[in-house]
């Protein structure tokens, strides 16, 4: 048995010390002709999401910290100059050239078939072509896409990329400067940027997040422009926002997630001064409460719980490829409709949400449990 598992993990020797060569730290999977390796959780030096093939690695996503009080925490981590780069509401990928073609990872690790089939769309291949060793590292975001239903205000339809990394071969991210310098040269869209700033201009930083929250935007994420530190910060509206769109889901979510956003309102509104009137406070009721019971409604009749999205992909094969990626990550889905949409195939499918309904039934039944 032990000799089976070294045969399986062969590949991986010399790039990940043997103690982590095993199925509780690495999951395989094979896409196309090549067969990969991904982290399934953080260990030391090494992020979850972390992927690897024979010969080669690409490294995850370092998580980046948040601070809820924007003035204090830019003065206590930032003594030089720094940028601020818009925070994008959508699914994290990276984009890796790996044995002349181009693969998209979420931050799980993940191929992603949907993302895949988009690809050419989505980005500039020219810069792969240039920039062979570097890993593009961006947000897809838009309001058909396959994992956040949430309507997104600027775009109408469809989905966009927008670039906020470039890493070289040893996972390391390039200077900020280095970085802009590259997006302009190769026209690959990147996130929105202001700056650089410094400590003295928290009255103009102020300014951008009150016009981002005008703008129905998600926040900003805050880089120093000569070290490697990161944090992010996040407006008013998009807590209200993520309250809204996720309430409907209650059962499957942790009770934490709605009193973090509503710890996030309160240091918002306490920093800026913002008078909470009757009407902010009863939306932001109306916002938790109103999705909520409507799938009380919908669990007493025994409906499903279901989240439903829309999606555009060039290739039908795509859809198959995509409902069983979402299987294989613990996610039922079910495809409503295929439609010809111009140059795409539009397609409607619906996730269920099937343990946290089960438990909520049984106890809208009566049934006792401790909390």
């Amino acid at each position: 048995m032990q000799a089976r598992m070294n045969d399986i993990f062969e590949p991986l020797k010399g790039l990940l010390p043997e103690r982590y060569l095993n199925r509780e730290c690495l999951q395989r999977f094979r896409y196309d002709d090549i067969l990969f390796y991904r982290l399934k959780k953080d260990l030391k030096g090494y992020p979850r999401g972390t992927v690897f093939w024979q010969g080669g690695m690409l490294h995850g996503f370092q998580r980046i910290k948040r601070i809820l009080n924007l003035a204090e925490g830019i003065r206590r981590h930032f003594p030089g100059r720094f940028y601020l780069e818009e925070k994008m509401d959508g699914y994290n990928v990276r984009i890796k050239r790996i044995n002349s073609r181009l693969f998209a990872f979420t931050r799980g690790g993940f191929v992603c078939p949907f993302t895949m089939d988009r690809l050419d769309e989505l980005v500039r291949v020219e810069f792969f072509d240039r920039y062979p060793d570097y890993t593009l590292c961006g947000e897809v975001v838009g309001p058909e896409n396959p994992y956040n239903s949430e309507p997104v205000d600027y775009i109408d339809e469809d989905i966009m990329f927008f670039a906020f990394d470039i890493k070289d071969r040893e996972g390391r991210s390039l200077p900020l400067t280095d970085r802009y310098s590259i997006f302009r040269e190769t026209g690959i869209q990147a996130v929105r940027r202001w700056g650089p700033y410094t400590s003295s201009d928290i009255d103009m930083i102020k300014s951008v997040i009150t016009e981002l929250d005008q703008q129905g935007r998600e926040g900003v994420v805050i880089k120093s422009a000569d070290s490697e530190i990161e944090l992010k910060y996040v407006t008013l509206g998009s807590c209200i926002r993520d309250i809204k769109a996720t309430a409907a889901l209650f059962p499957e979510l942790p009770g934490g997630f709605y009193m973090q956003r509503l710890i996030r309102i309160l240091a918002i509104v306490d920093e800026f001064g913002i008078k909470l009137d009757e009407e902010t406070k009863l939306t932001i009721l109306d916002s938790l409460l109103g999705p909520m019971m409507k799938t009380i409604e919908h669990l007493r009749r025994g409906d499903q719980l279901k989240e439903f999205f829309r999606i555009r992909v060039n290739r039908k094969e795509t859809i198959d490829a995509l409902i069983r990626h979402l299987k294989s990550i613990g996610m039922n889905a079910r495809v409503v409709s295929v439609e010809r949409a111009g140059r795409h195939y539009l397609v409607t499918f619906y996730r269920i949400y099937t343990r946290g309904a089960r438990i909520m039934r049984k106890r809208l039944t009566g049934q006792g449990f401790y909390d």
